[in-house]
């Protein structure tokens, strides 16, 4: 009868470790998939970038990251040139130009807040979220830039009130 039934094989050796045989293996034969180090380092890590970001965030809410919100709405401001519709005419493409960059020397200079940003904004989006800029869009653009220059002179004290 031994000769018909085949002799069990010998097992060969993975070249890994099974992960049941890692779990089953007691634990002084059990050896750590990571240097002990791996989860300080990388706590620490992300701990740091955690304050890096939240310093960034109040560096620029504070207006002294103006000079990155200039670079930002010059870049915005070439982008909406391409979105301007033949309609729209050199009068306005120019008042538009001319007070977006009143308001990109502002901000390189700290003079507007983030909050008056804001009306802007709301307008980029509303205006090229179909990606075409109408000569209607292109002057209510260029209102919101205008308003945004207006407010650096009403720009509020400690206690509240307009200087």
């Amino acid at each position: 009868m031994s000769d018909i039934l085949p002799s069990a094989t010998e097992p060969h050796p993975l070249p890994f470790r099974r992960p049941a045989d890692y779990y089953a293996a007691p634990l002084s034969e059990v050896r750590p998939l990571f240097p002990r180090w791996v989860p300080f380092g990388c706590g620490t890590a992300s701990l740091l970038m955690i304050v890096v970001l939240f310093a960034a965030g109040a560096w620029a809410g504070s207006g002294k990251g103006g000079s990155i919100f200039a670079t930002l709405f010059s870049t915005m401001q070439d982008e909406m040139h391409d979105m301007f519709t033949k309609d729209v005419t050199p009068a306005q493409k120019a008042a538009f130009d001319a007070e977006m960059n009143a308001m990109r020397t502002n901000l390189a200079n700290g003079k507007i807040s983030i909050d008056h940003l804001q009306p802007l904004l709301h307008s980029i989006r509303d205006a090229s979220i179909d990606s075409k800029i109408t000569p209607a869009e292109a002057a209510q653009l260029t209102k919101a830039a205008h308003d945004v220059n207006a407010s650096v002179g009403q720009r509020p004290t400690a206690n509240g009130q307009p200087r």
